[in-house]
């Protein structure tokens, strides 16, 4: 009697063991849908995620957008008085202009995925260094189409810092020849329509499925958002506007001849004299990278953001760490007057690379897309 006592306990437990474990392996796999893994204690719920995407969309992403149409249509603008007189002031004026959309260009371009008009917007919008023979050619000949991969080294604000910048006497340059002029105006029109698609494109229904795509599983929006912020971060800000000038290319690989001719806004620093305009291109780029980590609208008002999801899993260590290393980018580009040098900023940028793949990443559920061991 005791034997079967005994079976009968031991079988009664094999079973709820097996029924525990089989919810425990739904809970498991409803939490990977929704892009939660753990205990429901200190996990973002769908509401937060709503709210994330929400803030992103409409205080973080469009706002840039729209700043960059809005800088654009000045910029037409100043040009067509170029246009009409190629005299000191117009110039004067077209050059402030191009100025004041390039830094605005700088936060659009980190939001480089989701919609089609973003896909194609560095290489169209700032490939770099120019190739000012092709961009000579094409300007003689007056055949140029600014949407193909043919034109990448001709394009874009590389090609306005060449055309406002490289003449000793820029009135003189463009009234030489009408073809400049008209290339000139061309491009920036071009530039602007470029500009008006993004803001179509993510006011329309890109909007509501940005915020519907929710969870933290590859493709979605959260993912999509780190990880393809996260590859613009290391390409075009890390390597391209500083690691390649001063010869650094990831920071795993063997060093590289430094270029300080390969800057942004290369002809502009030539004829001013400083590099002071090249570090604040930098300097917007990065501060796009911090708004949308912190989720800052357009009021300057601390939304939600990803800080957040990390303070509700208790890792306030970690959003301290990301923001003393914002602050520490800061203190290195305000510290310089040129982007030649040593390999402080570079490494202040890289430190950015290294906790977001070591630690945001992780903690937030979100696979490294890339997959690359870049981070250490």
């Amino acid at each position: 009697m005791i034997r079967k006592n005994t079976k009968y306990t031991f079988v009664l437990r094999a079973m709820i063991f097996i029924v525990m474990a089989t919810l425990s392996l739904s809970s498991c796999k409803e939490d990977d849908d929704s892009g939660v893994v753990g205990d429901d204690n200190n996990q973002p719920s769908a509401a937060d995620f709503t709210n994330l995407l929400t803030n992103q969309v409409n205080e973080v992403i469009i706002p840039t957008m729209i700043t960059y149409q809005a800088k654009m249509s000045s910029f037409v603008i100043a040009v067509n008085g170029l246009v009409t007189s190629s005299d000191t002031t117009n110039l004067n004026a077209t050059r402030t202009a191009y100025k004041e959309a390039y830094l605005a260009y700088q936060a659009v371009a980190v939001h480089n995925y989701y919609a089609t008009s973003n896909l194609g917007l560095v290489v169209s919008t700032n490939l770099y260094p120019i190739d000012s023979s092709m961009l000579s050619n094409f300007i003689a000949n007056r055949s140029y189409n600014f949407g193909t991969s043919a034109q990448m080294r001709a394009n874009g604000f590389p090609a306005l810092d060449f055309m406002l910048y490289q003449a000793a006497d820029g009135v003189a340059y463009f009234n030489a020849d009408s073809s400049r002029i008209g290339f000139l105006s061309a491009l920036v029109r071009s530039m602007k329509s470029n500009a008006d698609d993004l803001v179509t494109q993510w006011s329309g229904n890109l909007n509501a499925n940005f915020i519907a795509n929710g969870g933290t599983a590859l493709g979605s929006s959260i993912s999509t958002q780190l990880n393809e912020g996260l590859v613009y971060y290391e390409d075009h800000i890390r390597e391209n506007k500083v690691g390649i000038p001063i010869g650094k290319l990831g920071p795993n690989d063997s060093p590289i001849a430094p270029d300080p001719t390969k800057i942004e806004s290369y002809y502009e620093s030539i004829a001013s004299g400083n590099e002071d305009f090249t570090l604040e291109l930098v300097k917007a780029a990065v501060e796009e990278m911090e708004d949308f980590y912190l989720g800052e609208t357009s009021l300057n008002i601390n939304g939600s953001g990803y800080d957040d999801m990390l303070l509700i899993r208790n890792q306030a260590d970690v959003d301290k760490d990301i923001q003393n290393i914002f602050a520490t980018i800061y203190a290195k580009i305000n510290e310089r007057n040129s982007i030649s040098g040593n390999q402080e900023l570079y490494n202040s940028l890289q430190a950015l690379v290294t906790i977001y793949k070591s630690d945001v990443l992780p903690l937030l559920n979100v696979q490294d897309a890339d997959g690359l061991n870049d981070g250490d």
